[in-house]
């Protein structure tokens, strides 16, 4: 059980450190070298792609690390010391990390082309944000979620027992100990509860990432690089790389 928590807690680093190398370090030389290769990319296919780029790092960054951060926090803590809010707190975090850890990799994969001069195959990015199986149906997306969910919790667990008994405690409240308390304290603090209701917000109320840039405007430019830059800040400050 430790060994498969120490190694999600080693991937999720892993992950952090590469995802900010690939920000500030390997980013800014690929496009370098990308302005003297031919033939080059028009206009609006890189500025689209640099647009879903920068929407696909804003998700990754605001809210599929900070979920997948507080679903860790939850189910490492065990099942002796959940409530039932910090069940569904958990279960929650870790349903919205999967959702947008897929739909940011499928964003991040789009702008790339775009800004490359490579068009990702529309069954690809399908894959990526989950359309292929879903097609677009919400009852689907979240039979499709919940299964994927019940896999992570497990893995999170890596117990059957345990899995159980953190899905018991999402309708079954568990005695009030100290423990319980105390989890309840730290999975309320650090702005969680917003995370969970913006992550929630953006499920349900805004369009894909294609769709919402299929008709170019100004402003979604804007609103892209406004995330995009608080992203960046918020990386450069909690990922900085190992020295």
């Amino acid at each position: 059980m430790i060994d498969g928590r120490l190694a999600l807690r080693h991937l999720h680093t892993l992950v952090l450190i590469s995802l900010h190398h690939l920000l500030f370090v390997l980013l800014p030389v690929a496009l370098t070298v990308r302005l003297y290769v031919k033939p080059r990319p028009t206009t609006f296919d890189v500025a689209n792609g640099i647009t879903r780029f920068c929407l696909g790092i804003g998700k990754w960054v605001l809210l599929v690390d900070p979920l997948w951060h507080l679903a860790t926090m939850t189910f490492r803590g065990g099942p002796e010391s959940l409530g039932t809010s910090v069940a569904w707190m958990g279960f929650l975090s870790l349903l919205l990390s999967l959702h947008f850890f897929f739909t940011a990799a499928g964003d991040v994969l789009a702008g790339l082309g775009g800004m490359f001069g490579f068009k990702v195959a529309e069954p690809v990015q399908e894959v990526l944000t989950l359309r292929r199986f879903t097609q677009g149906k919400w009852l689907r997306l979240i039979a499709l979620l919940l299964a994927v969910t019940l896999m992570g919790v497990l893995m999170q667990t890596a117990s059957f027992g345990d899995t159980w008994l953190h899905l018991k405690a999402l309708f079954a409240p568990p005695t009030r100990t100290i423990p319980t308390l105390i989890q309840q304290a730290r999975v309320r603090t650090d702005f969680n509860v917003l995370t969970i209701f913006f992550a929630m917000v953006c499920l349900i109320g805004l369009p894909h990432s294609r769709d919402f840039l299929r008709e170019p405007a100004p402003w979604k430019t804007t609103i892209s690089m406004l995330i995009f830059t608080f992203a960046v800040a918020m990386l450069w400050t909690h990922a900085a790389p190992l020295s």
